[in-house]
């Protein structure tokens, strides 16, 4: 005897079930918390990305945070620089990182120079670390106070030209 279209669906599909009820594994990135102050650090990574949430370019400078005096890492804590919604990243005269990479670089840029962040990193800073603000606040790196190690990435070549 065949059956009904709808009594013949009924039979391909299995019959609910309820499921008890369970937390859902929620994940979350828990960034490193220190307590705000100027540490010695150390710069293993420095790249440019599109950041799709804010839609524009956006550097970021990954330190290592130091005890001072030893080798011992507190926490990796990320320092971010605005580039710009444009096609590439821009860093103008009147942003936060052309300063940051004149100082890491040991003097301004040669002409027509593209400002590379790899500059800023395998060295050694001392930075001053802040947290955010927010439900759940987390360590940044507020300002590079200053270079300890490495010699300039990439120096001007227009210095001492004109003495």
């Amino acid at each position: 005897m065949p059956r009904s279209g709808r009594a013949a669906a009924s039979a391909e599909r299995p019959a609910l079930h309820l499921v008890p009820e369970s937390e859902p594994a929620v994940q979350w990135v828990e960034y490193p918390r220190i307590e705000p102050g100027d540490y010695p650090a150390y710069c293993k990574r420095a790249k440019w990305y599109w950041e799709p949430g804010f839609k524009r370019w956006t550097c970021i400078l990954l330190f290592d945070v130091l005890i001072e005096g030893q080798n011992t890492s507190l926490g990796t804590i990320p320092m971010w620089f605005n580039g710009g919604a444009g096609e590439k990243p821009k860093a103008g005269r009147r942003t936060l990182y052309f300063p940051a990479w004149v100082i890491a670089n040991g003097g301004p840029p040669a002409r027509r120079d593209r400002l590379s962040p790899s500059v800023f990193v395998r060295r050694m800073a001392r930075v001053k670390v802040g947290d955010t603000k927010g439900p759940l606040p987390y360590s940044v790196v507020r300002q590079i106070l200053e270079w300890s190690t490495g010699t300039p990435v990439n120096p001007s070549h227009s210095q001492g030209r004109h003495q």
